[in-house]
C-alpha cells in the first residue's frame, strides 16, 4: 500500500515537473518570438534608412549627340567572359520581374534600390558588368517598347539606338503662365512648325486680404485667356499636322494638367521634368531638350 501511495507520489511530482518545465519552454518560446520580431523590425528600419542614405553616384543629361559618343563607347566593352548584363525596363516594370532570381544574385542589393527608385515615364536601360566596373542606367526620350534581358560578352546597345533613332511624329508643349511654346516636328529630329504665344500675365501678388484674392481672381483670368490662345493655336497646328504619335509636355504643372484634358486621346503623353525657359529659349534649343536623355551612375 505505503509502494503504491509512493509511486503516485513520484508520478504527481513528476507531473508538476513537466508542467513546469512546459511553462518555461513557453516562456522562452515566447521571448524569442518578441525577439525575433524585434530583430526583423530593427533589421527592416536598418534597410529603409540604409537605401533612404543611398545615393547615385552622378546624374547627367545627355543631348543627342553626347548620348550617340556615350553609346559608342559603351558598345565597344568586351569581357572574355558572358558577364556585361543589360536590362530594358519599360516604364512601371521592376528589374525582379525580369532578370532572373540566380542572375540578379550577382547584382548588388544597393544598386537594385537605386534602380527601383527610378520611377521615369519612358521606362530605362541598365548596364551592369558583374565586376562592378560599370553600373548605370539611361532614361531614353521615348518609351522602351518591351521586357527584355542580355547577359553576354558586351552591352546590348541596339534596340537603345532605335529608341533614339525613331522617326515619329512629334508635338511639343511647353506652358508657362504668359509665355508657351508650340512645336511640330514630323520626324523627331527638326521643329517643322513652331509657335511662340505670348500673354499679359499679371506677376503673383505677396500681399494679403480682399485685394490679394481679386488679384489672384484676375491673374487666374489672365492665365485662362492664354491658355485659350495656346489652344487655339494647337487646333490649328493639329488639323493640320494630324496624326501625332508622341505629345512631350513641360511647364508649370497646373497647366499640363489642363492640357492633358484638352488634348486628343489617341496621341501617347510623355512628361518631361526638364526646366525649360521659353523666353531664354529658341525652339532648336528646346527640341534638344526634349531629346536628351538622362544618364544614372549607380
Amino acid at each position: 500500500m505505503q509502494n503504491t501511495k509512493n509511486q503516485l507520489e513520484k508520478k504527481e511530482a513528476l507531473a508538476r515537473q513537466a508542467v513546469a518545465d512546459r511553462q518555461e519552454a513557453e516562456s522562452r518560446l515566447n521571448q524569442e518570438r518578441v525577439r525575433t520580431q524585434t530583430l526583423s523590425h530593427e533589421l527592416d528600419k536598418m534597410r529603409t534608412e540604409s537605401q533612404n542614405r543611398l545615393e547615385f553616384r552622378g546624374v547627367e543629361n545627355l543631348s543627342p549627340s553626347a548620348v550617340q559618343a556615350y553609346l559608342s563607347k559603351l558598345s565597344s566593352f568586351r569581357s572574355p567572359s558572358e558577364d556585361l548584363l543589360t536590362v530594358y525596363l519599360p516604364a512601371g516594370t521592376r528589374l525582379l520581374a525580369i532578370v532572373p532570381e540566380k542572375t540578379l544574385e550577382l547584382v548588388e542589393e544597393e544598386t537594385c534600390s537605386l534602380l527601383d527608385r527610378l520611377n521615369t515615364e519612358t521606362g530605362m536601360i541598365f548596364f551592369y558588368d558583374l565586376h562592378r566596373m560599370i553600373s548605370e542606367a539611361i532614361v531614353p526620350p521615348f518609351p522602351v517598347s518591351s521586357a527584355v534581358w542580355y547577359l553576354k560578352d558586351s552591352f546590348e546597345t541596339a534596340p537603345l539606338e532605335e529608341n533614339l533613332n525613331s522617326s515619329c511624329r512629334m508635338l511639343v508643349l511647353v506652358l508657362h503662365a504668359g509665355e508657351s511654346f508650340i512645336g511640330f516636328a514630323p520626324d523627331a529630329r527638326v521643329f517643322d512648325t513652331e509657335e511662340f504665344i505670348k500673354s499679359s500675365v499679371k506677376e503673383k501678388h505677396s500681399k494679403g486680404g480682399f485685394s490679394q484674392r481679386r488679384f489672384e481672381r484676375l491673374r487666374e483670368e489672365d492665365i485662362a485667356h492664354h491658355m485659350d490662345k495656346v489652344f487655339e493655336a494647337l487646333d490649328k497646328i493639329l488639323e493640320e499636322n494630324s496624326p501625332v504619335d508622341f505629345v512631350i509636355l513641360n511647364g508649370d504643372t497646373p497647366l499640363i494638367r489642363e492640357a492633358e484634358k484638352r488634348l486628343p486621346l489617341s496621341p501617347e503623353i510623355i512628361e518631361k521634368p526638364a526646366d525649360i525657359k521659353v523666353e531664354k529659349t529658341g525652339g532648336e534649343e528646346i527640341l534638344r531638350t526634349v531629346l536628351s536623355s538622362r544618364r544614372y551612375l549607380l
